[in-house]
């Protein structure tokens, strides 16, 4: 799986955390959902990719909440 290939449904998730920065954490846990029901039947190490540019993005851009101590969140 190439990450280019999920940009569109990146760019979704980083729009809408950023229209709701508020509800962040659940946005991205109903997109993972989402994702987990994908008819491409993605693993679970490629949707955590998926979430992970998502964090990254979002952090490097300066809209995302504090991330506190939840190392254990991908």
């Amino acid at each position: 799986m190439r990450l280019e290939e999920w940009e569109v449904t990146i760019q979704k998730i980083i729009d809408e955390c950023d229209h709701e920065p508020e509800r962040e954490d659940r946005v991205l846990t109903e997109w993972r959902a989402k994702l987990e029901k994908e008819p491409t039947l993605l693993q679970p190490f490629q949707i955590d990719r998926i979430m992970r540019a998502v964090r990254d993005r979002l952090e490097t851009s300066g809209n995302s909440l504090e991330r506190g101590t939840n190392a254990d969140r991908t």
